[in-house]
């Protein structure tokens, strides 16, 4: 996962406060590497399901997406109309 800019992330946790604290927690119980792998899995996997909902259709997208085995675990969250990572 690439390291943010502090401006980002701060950006990112004052648009979605519950879900920070989550996060915070999640960190703290199963260590930052792990969680915050989960995060990146799930930020690449809706980057990449939206690129084929706009290419294939939002069938073939979601065939993909239930394919997917995500061995870093996936990560989904929204919060204020804002959402982070892919839910399946």
């Amino acid at each position: 996962m690439t390291k943010k800019k502090e401006g980002e992330e701060k950006k990112g946790r004052a648009l979605m406060p519950v879900v920070a604290s989550i996060v915070d927690e999640l960190r703290a119980a199963y260590g930052a590497a792990r969680v915050n792998a989960a995060i990146a899995a799930g930020q690449q996997a809706r980057r990449e399901y939206l690129a084929r909902v706009a290419s294939d259709g939002p069938t073939l997208a979601n065939r993909w997406l239930a394919a997917q085995k995500f061995p870093a675990g996936c990560f989904w969250a929204e919060e204020g109309g804002k959402e982070v990572g892919v839910q399946r």
